[in-house]
């Protein structure tokens, strides 16, 4: 993976393949403490403990189809967040799902760039249509207290009444939205 976007884009995946509806993402990027962290918080399937040892096994995937048995998306993030001076923790209860924390030295000079971080918000909202997502970015800065931005796509749904949220007029506006609070919450990197 190429920058932490990547990172979020593949756990958002993980929480569609286990048939969640809701996914909460919470985006933190801390100046005054020193910290970027993720949590992503899913109402899928679920792993027992046996299950949550093998998800940071790099040699083990849960798709039955690859002749490969190699899943390396959560066992990737996690190491890259323990090089930078941070931690990844993986919480899942079966049948009631899963959250993952991970934190990294946001000033480590090893931490990957947080990358397009709208694109992966979009593209997982128009991509499944049929998830609730809300993304919440907070930014702590030495100029600013504090900066939210928050995006609930079921009350956007309730809103858009028979629209579909995919409908490129609803895309349009979600991609000026997301943005808009991109830059409010300062988590552009240059």
């Amino acid at each position: 993976m190429q920058d932490l976007s990547l990172h979020l884009m593949d756990i958002i995946e993980n929480s569609i393949t286990a048939e969640a509806t809701f996914i909460d993402v919470v985006i933190e990027r801390n100046e005054v403490d020193n910290y970027l962290k993720f949590i992503i918080t899913d109402n899928g399937y679920g792993m027992d403990a046996k299950d949550i040892d093998k998800a940071v096994n790099p040699f083990y995937t849960s798709k039955a189809q690859r002749k490969i048995k190699v899943g390396l998306g959560i066992p990737l993030f996690k190491q890259n967040a323990e090089f930078c001076n941070g931690f990844f923790i993986l919480e899942s209860k079966k049948n009631i799902g899963t959250k993952i924390t991970v934190q990294f030295e946001l000033n480590n000079i090893d931490r990957m760039p947080l990358g397009n971080i709208g694109d992966t918000m979009l593209t997982s909202i128009i991509g499944h249509p049929n998830v609730n997502f809300r993304f919440e970015l907070i930014c702590k800065n030495k100029n600013v207290k504090m900066s939210k931005f928050v995006v609930n796509t079921e009350e956007i749904k309730n809103e858009l009444g028979d629209v579909p949220i995919n409908y490129p007029d609803v895309v349009q506006y979600l991609d000026e939205l997301i943005n808009e609070g991109i830059k409010k919450t300062y988590m552009e990197e240059h």
